[in-house]
């Protein structure tokens, strides 16, 4: 997964979430993102991103096809 610099609207350094990411949330306050990744989805990789560290995978049932943050 490759993030994009706002300030200046260009690639930073590509943050290994494993292959094929689908979904992406990112918490209200912008502190974590979380990537879904692989066909099912089935793992999210949450991503520190004041430093773009990839944080612990959390395994997720069923499958699910997108993500959404909430309160």
């Amino acid at each position: 997964m490759t993030p994009i610099s706002t300030a200046t609207n260009t690639p930073l350094p590509a943050i290994p979430v494993g292959s094929a990411p689908e979904a992406i949330a990112i918490t209200p306050n912008g502190e974590t993102a979380y990537v879904g990744v692989g066909l099912s989805l089935s793992i999210v990789v949450p991503i520190d991103t004041a430093t773009n560290t990839v944080l612990p995978a959390i395994t997720v049932p069923g499958g699910p096809r997108a993500i959404a943050i909430t309160p």
